[in-house]
């Protein structure tokens, strides 16, 4: 409640992405700790809360939709519908995707003939873009066998941290796959994904590319972007547990002035004047990760250029999984669909509990 409250009296609203996996409980948690916030005597304006999502794509993780919960009332009575495309401006793509959006897999893979796309019968191992797969084993796999083949130097970028941290930054004990990894094996030619956006967004997350060098000494990676052929310095980025108000455990004396704060990596407890903000932990890694291959999940919110779908596997059967991974291509040139027509079709689902916002 202390953390939202100093938030509160900040920002106007918390908008809440791809509300489509978040769940009914989670929401009602939040809604009630912002209720109880307004009330305070130093908010001199109301905090808002924002849902923004697709319902017809992927829903929560064994959790109830977020439209049962208890406070759902007051969001659909002030609902916006947004109806321009940005990811893909391809009329006869975005109509094919949309009937797939719907569920109607039989005519949406007919658009999809007529529009020219082939119906693969196996995965294309050298394939130069990201092939969406169902299971995490499955990804990682496909990634190693992808790096063994590239023939340039090999390199390791590493992650540093201290202090308190965010537990989506370490190791998730069920999948037992890190976050931000302690350390990553990269080659120079290696496709990859960048995870964070450059200040004037001449890279953005999502953007993928060709590893072209590696500079030890100022832990910098170049990649070629495909999206228009630039290439970029990606340097290793800052990630802090912060507070704007003292926490209890807080004991630096480390005070960043308002004209030094940069946000550097700093491995000890301080403050940081620009912000207002006292650092409690940090970590500082390379913002990369393979790209040759993703789980739909993990594609959900990227905009890719090149995107292979093998939709063979049962899982792409559960709702909104086919959609997503077809939606996250840009073009139809950079899309290849691995599996049969009318097995394309059998996949296409949607949830009967959403198809009001079809």
């Amino acid at each position: 409640m202390r953390v939202l409250h100093a938030l509160g009296k900040r920002v106007r609203r918390l908008i809440i992405d791809e509300c489509s996996m978040a769940s009914a409980t989670q929401l009602d948690i939040i809604h009630r700790a912002v209720r109880e916030v307004n009330r305070f005597n130093d908010m001199e304006e109301a905090l808002g809360i924002t849902l923004v999502g697709d319902f017809l794509q992927l829903a929560p993780v064994k959790e109830p939709w977020v439209f049962t919960a208890d406070c759902w009332g007051e969001f659909a009575a002030n609902t916006t519908k947004l109806s321009k495309v940005w990811r893909q401006d391809n009329a006869e793509f975005l109509a094919a995707l949309n009937l797939v959006r719907a569920g109607k897999g039989a005519e949406g893979a007919s658009v999809l003939s007529a529009l020219g796309v082939r119906w693969n019968t196996a995965l294309d191992t050298e394939f130069d873009g990201t092939t969406i797969l169902p299971r995490n084993d499955m990804v990682s796999r496909f990634n190693q066998i992808a790096l063994d083949r590239v023939q340039g130097e090999e390199f390791t970028v590493t992650s540093r941290r201290w202090g308190a941290q965010q537990p989506e930054w370490g190791m998730n004990q069920r999948t037992k796959e890190w976050g931000i990894p302690q350390a990553t094996r990269l080659k120079v030619g290696a496709y990859v994904m960048i995870l964070s956006n450059a200040q004037d967004f001449h890279y953005v997350n999502g953007d993928c590319g060709h590893i072209e060098g590696f500079d030890a000494e100022e832990q910098t990676v170049s990649v070629k972007l495909v999206r228009n052929g630039q290439t970029v310095e990606l340097p290793q980025v800052v990630r802090g547990v912060e507070w704007s108000e003292k926490p209890d455990s807080y004991t630096g004396s480390v005070m960043i002035p308002k004209s030094e704060d940069d946000g550097a990596y700093i491995p000890r407890q301080h403050y940081r004047g620009r912000v207002k903000r006292y650092v409690m932990g940090q970590v500082e890694y390379s913002p990369l990760r393979l790209a040759y291959a993703s789980t739909v999940h993990k594609s959900q919110s990227l905009t890719l250029d090149k995107v292979q779908c093998d939709f063979r596997d049962h899982f792409f059967s559960h709702p909104g999984m086919l959609y997503v991974a077809l939606s996250r291509c840009r073009t139809l040139e950079g899309l290849r669909l691995v599996g049969q027509q009318g097995t394309f079709a059998s996949r296409c689902t949607v949830d009967s509990r959403v198809r009001e916002w079809i």
